[in-house]
């Protein structure tokens, strides 16, 4: 075995990325989703469209996962520990849609664990 993982959260969509990334990735968004519905992650970014809203968890206690908005304007996306996942709007404001929204936000999350850059995550 190559070390990778595949994770195929729909029949048309596929996620390879290394196991200890793929174990994580998803912890977060289990917890994530057990603490705020998708509904209400969705509400939090329209009442705060013009603020930053953040996924905060450390990789080494993903069950401790919580979203912050950033009201003061001090924090900015960090792929290291902690992780600060920036929450997409387009689907939650722009163009309202549940599914297109809790992908792009899954995808924000194995691309932080990527260590991807700030330019490729879904805004």
């Amino acid at each position: 075995m190559s070390g990778m993982s595949e994770v195929e959260e729909e029949s048309y969509e596929l996620i390879v990325a290394p196991e200890p990334i793929v174990k994580i990735a998803n912890e977060i968004i289990l917890n994530l989703t057990r603490k705020y519905s998708i509904g209400e992650i969705m509400k939090l970014i329209k009442d705060n469209s013009s603020k930053n809203v953040y996924v905060v968890v450390s990789k080494g206690n993903p069950e401790k996962v919580n979203l912050i908005v950033d009201h003061m304007e001090k924090f900015c996306y960090c792929c290291d520990d902690p992780l600060f996942i920036p929450v997409p709007r387009k689907f939650a404001v722009l163009e309202p849609d549940a599914a297109y929204f809790e992908r792009t936000l899954k995808a924000n999350i194995y691309l932080a664990l990527m260590k991807a850059s700030e330019n490729e995550l879904h805004r």
